[in-house]
């Protein structure tokens, strides 16, 4: 094929996602993957988020330990990554830099979101409270909100801020912004609730919980529970995550160092084992990278073009 062949043409001959492919180059970031975490290796990994095949290695933690809640930036092309000890580390998405850390001097740091505020959301098993942080500088500037021994945390679709406190073991809800009380839900006695994530379509909220080795669903509106989820041999259940791609509910149990699957409305197991092949030591949290993050091209020839389609 002539290099002077108008690109309609060559449009035709290759798979439009293949030309695609070919012009925007091997790229480090590639959304929809699922990253895992790992609080006994501290390394995040990257698995293929269709099939659960084992990708990478994203990152090795900079200097925090014990890895915990993961959580990406809906456009800024960050991640950030909360440690039981030595803060919440910062990371490029595209390139697997380190970039900085929150608050490395404190002490159990569960998970860090980007808030709408444009602040970093930590929720502080320290301190009891949630703190929010200056995006660029890393600076604390305010406390959010009390809460006993914050775990994990998400923003609900009504922009309120759900968050999981362990102990004594209930869901807090508060206004995204200021903070200011909304509603509690109690979990079952000795629950210890990990992580927390919304249906894509109903919005009811499902909580994973320790202790009772259960996960649990709850009307969006109403907060009364309307469902339970376990998983094979499961003994530690920690995150949560819905797939962009399937919609299924993915779970991760830290005993099985497994991520379980289950029909999002029946709540019934469908794969015990998704990762492929498991870790192979004790994991976290999980994520699905957004289709936001920016993904770095390199320039490309048409000879490169042939060599990929042949």
């Amino acid at each position: 094929m002539p290099l002077s062949t108008p690109i309609r043409l060559v449009t035709r001959a290759i798979a439009p996602t293949l030309l695609l492919l070919a012009l925007a180059g091997a790229a480090f970031a590639i959304p929809g993957q699922l990253y895992v975490t790992s609080d006994a290796s501290n390394k995040v990994r990257r698995f293929d988020g269709v099939t659960g095949a084992f990708n990478n290695v994203f990152c090795l933690s900079a200097a925090a330990t014990g890895q915990m809640a993961i959580h990406f930036g809906a456009t800024n092309g960050r991640v950030l990554i909360g440690h039981n000890a030595f803060g919440v580390e910062e990371w490029d998405v595209a390139s697997g830099t380190y970039i900085k850390t929150y608050n490395a001097g404190g002490g159990w740091q569960w998970a860090g979101l980007y808030a709408p505020t444009g602040e970093v959301y930590i929720g502080d098993m320290t301190t009891n409270d949630v703190r929010a942080y200056d995006a660029t500088t890393g600076a604390f500037i305010r406390v959010v909100c009390p809460v006993g021994m914050p775990a994990d945390m998400e923003f609900g679709p009504d922009g309120n801020l759900y968050i999981c406190s362990w102990n004594p073991g209930s869901l807090e809800i508060v206004d995204g912004i200021t903070g200011a009380p909304v509603a509690s839900i109690a979990m079952p006695l000795g629950a210890l609730p990990n992580d927390v994530a919304f249906h894509p379509v109903t919005n009811d909220i499902h909580v994973t919980a320790m202790n009772t080795n259960m996960g649990y669903r709850y009307d969006f509106v109403t907060h009364m529970m309307n469902g339970n989820f376990v998983g094979t041999m499961w003994a530690r259940p920690h995150g949560l995550a819905f797939s962009p791609v399937t919609g299924n509910l993915l779970a991760l149990d830290g005993v099985t160092a497994q991520v379980h699957e289950f029909d999002p409305n029946t709540l019934l197991e469908i794969n015990p084992a998704f990762l492929v092949p498991a870790p192979g030591d004790k994991i976290v949290d999980l994520a699905f990278e957004p289709p936001g993050s920016p993904t770095p091209a390199r320039t490309t020839t048409w000879g490169r073009v042939k060599r990929l389609y042949r």
